[in-house]
């Protein structure tokens, strides 16, 4: 295991699915963890004790990613409760599965554009403002934007976007130590895409994996930790694909 000491991290989307298994693994580590969410609390509440129970370090922070103003109040709070930050993990994101291009509509443009391309975009300006010399960045993507598929016209999309964002970066941001890089999961097995994927598409799914098996939320995580540990300090500007080997 890679421990990172005294570093901080915030992660946004953190109070379930995927983001939660990021900040409960980064806590694991030894890392002081700000779970950002939007709207009921409850969930967030979850980790924040979770991680306690386990001698961890977290602390809740409520922020709508679609919006550049709570955005930015974000990771001043962060900074000003921590001291700082050196690990920012975008992750926040909501999907709309199913939907033909042909019946997009613009409310659903502009609904999921606003958080996974504008809300990535702008939290990923934000974390090159203020992440330490040193730190890292890490924008998780989805493999849906790699091998897109019929029903994907809206999601695939405005989830690629983060993969220019972060190759950019990744160049801008070097000259201060930074690494920026994009993780890319498969199928997973989130409270997310239960809700959006039928059980039978789900089996079909697995069945094609070359694993045998969908994802869970803890192997996104353990690439995320790997990342931002001292063990991931040479990776920079790339796109890790997180998907057991399948290609959907």
């Amino acid at each position: 295991m890679t421990t990172l000491i005294k570093k901080v991290a915030l992660v946004t989307g953190a109070a379930t699915g995927i983001g939660r298994a990021i900040a409960i693994r980064l806590a694991k580590d030894g890392i002081a963890v700000a779970v950002n969410y939007v709207g009921d609390s409850k969930q967030a509440d979850e980790v924040i004790n979770e991680i306690k129970q386990a001698g961890g370090t977290a602390v809740a922070f409520e922020a709508n990613v679609s919006v550049v103003s709570e955005i930015v109040q974000l990771f001043d709070d962060v900074s000003s409760e921590f001291g700082g930050i050196d690990i920012v993990v975008a992750n926040a994101g909501i999907a709309v599965m199913g939907i033909p291009i042909i019946d997009v509509t613009e409310a659903d443009f502009d609904r999921i554009n606003a958080v996974n391309y504008k809300g990535t975009y702008f939290v990923l300006q934000q974390a090159a403002k203020q992440v330490k010399n040193g730190g890292r960045i890490i924008q998780i993507s989805s493999t849906s934007s790699l091998y897109p598929a019929a029903g994907l016209g809206i999601y695939a999309p405005s989830k690629a976007a983060g993969k220019v964002i972060t190759e950019i970066l990744a160049q801008e941001l070097g000259h201060r130590q930074i690494s920026v890089n994009s993780v890319f999961p498969g199928p997973t097995r989130t409270p997310l895409m239960q809700k959006e994927v039928s059980k039978e598409e789900m089996e079909r799914i697995t069945q094609n994996m070359n694993l045998g098996r969908m994802g869970e939320p803890e192997d996104i995580a353990n690439v995320v930790a790997f990342l931002a540990g001292s063990d991931g300090a040479w990776i920079n500007g790339q796109q890790i694909i997180a998907n057991g080997g399948g290609r959907i």
